[in-house]
């Protein structure tokens, strides 16, 4: 899975709901754990977070998810199971915060040059 595929199947996932938390892992992992059945049921379904922005350093620009995000919105990740049959996104969320995210969550999508795929 290449990140502009997923920008491009976010862009016609519709409205995405934005939570301002803090990100962490934990918040991270919490929300694919409930959400486990739709793994189990779709053996194509890929779990990722694709960061627009962490901690200030720019990524990929997400279209049309973060709009009406307060720019000071520090960190801005998209969440969510992407159907790598169908190239089609499952299910998603929107995150921004302008507090300062967890280090795993800096220290695993820089390393993901901005996106991060949980197995």
């Amino acid at each position: 899975m290449d990140p502009l595929s997923l920008i491009a199947a976010i862009a016609f996932f519709g409205y995405i709901a934005v939570v301002i938390v803090s990100i962490t892992v934990e918040i991270i992992t919490e929300w694919f754990r409930a959400r486990g059945k739709i793994k189990a049921d779709n053996a194509n379904a890929i779990a990722f977070s694709l960061a627009e922005r962490i901690a200030n350093k720019d990524y990929a620009k997400v279209g049309g998810v973060f709009d009406k995000t307060p720019a000071a919105a520090t960190t801005r990740v998209v969440q969510g199971f992407f159907d790598e049959r169908t190239g089609r996104v499952i299910e998603a969320r929107a995150l921004a915060s302008t507090r300062q995210p967890g280090a795993d969550v800096v220290r695993h999508h820089a390393a993901g040059r901005g996106l991060v795929v949980y197995t």
